[in-house]
């Protein structure tokens, strides 16, 4: 559990620090969210098991290592995560 805790507080910091020089408020968003995204997306390692990782290593293992069980199941929570995370920056940036 703290390492969970320690990998998203650490993703969520190297996000923020991506998208710190970016002036234009769309882009900023849309860099923060997608990075955010794809550091913080978990899914499970394979459709038998129950055990949850971080999706871009799942992805790398998919390209590289195991035989394709789809793609797919990883696209869908990141693209469902980017959504969320990209209208609730645009959401608070639009506030400030």
């Amino acid at each position: 559990m703290i390492f969970w805790i320690l990998y998203l507080f650490l993703s969520a910091l190297l996000c923020f620090l991506i998208s710190y020089h970016i002036k234009n408020r769309i882009l900023k968003a849309l860099v923060f969210s997608f990075s955010l995204a794809f550091f913080s997306t978990v899914w499970f390692i394979s459709p038998e098991k129950n055990t949850l990782a971080p999706a871009f290593s799942i992805f790398l293992i998919e390209l590289t290592i195991l035989e394709s069980n789809g793609l797919m199941r990883i696209f869908r929570p990141f693209l469902l995560i980017f959504v969320i995370y990209f209208l609730l920056s645009l959401a608070v940036l639009r506030k400030n």
